[in-house]
């Protein structure tokens, strides 16, 4: 049996070839995460800068940032 993929590898993969991705949507794709769980990785996404979190009016949206050349 394969072991299944580490968090930030599915929150990078989801966000791969889309535009922009609402953060409850990552919540609802994976369920076996906790919210705080995949909050806590997001946001240490954001500070090191692959991804790039916005806040709107009660929604926070994600996008992956360019790769480092």
């Amino acid at each position: 049996m394969a072991s299944p993929k580490p968090i930030t590898d599915r929150i990078l993969e989801m966000l791969q070839g889309s535009l922009e991705c609402e953060f409850e949507a990552i919540v609802a794709r994976y369920p076996e995460f906790t919210w705080n769980e995949l909050f806590q990785e997001v946001s240490r996404l954001n500070r090191i800068g692959q991804v790039k979190v916005t806040r709107g009016v009660g929604v926070f949206t994600l996008k992956q940032t360019a790769p480092a050349k």
